[in-house]
């Protein structure tokens, strides 16, 4: 019996995981939707002092409070020609909501498991991003989103 279940196990082992494509910087980067709350237009967002450069401030979101992190800023993509228009992603970061400040939320899209190399095989280490994907000839970053605030950098 378990012979005729295997075949079942190899077919979904190239499942593909549904992720939202963002531009962040001018570069490509999906977000697994399981941490998508929504996608939101761009808010004004309330400056606080004193807080990694990272953070843009916060917003009020259907009456939470949520931090703002600049996403092209934490990843270090910030470019000379700022982007005029930008979206907020909200993440859930365990019982935390984060808002990600990117150029664009892109597109919903199905990309598949295999053909993923792993950061630390192009020779980096995955701090922000775990693997990278090559979908029509555009490479993806596929962003760890609990990774993006650490617990020595969360705001209570």
């Amino acid at each position: 019996m378990v012979s005729e279940m295997t075949p079942i196990f190899e077919e979904r082992s190239n499942v593909e995981v549904v992720h939202l494509i963002v531009r962040i910087g001018g570069v490509m980067h999906a977000i697994p939707i399981m941490s998508v709350e929504e996608v939101l237009p761009d808010l004004p967002i309330e400056k606080i002092s004193q807080l990694p450069s990272f953070v843009c401030g916060v917003v009020f979101v259907r009456g939470h409070l949520i931090p703002v992190l600049d996403g092209a800023e934490r990843l270090g993509l910030r470019s000379e020609a700022e982007c005029q228009t930008s979206q907020l992603i909200c993440l859930r970061n365990g019982e935390k909501l984060i808002g990600l400040r990117v150029d664009e939320a892109v597109d919903l899209m199905e990309l598949p498991l295999e053909g993923r190399i792993p950061v630390p095989d192009l020779g980096g280490e995955s701090q922000f991003f775990s693997t990278v994907v090559d979908h029509l000839g555009d490479v993806i970053r596929i962003l760890n989103p609990d990774k993006l605030l650490r617990a020595d950098e969360a705001m209570e």
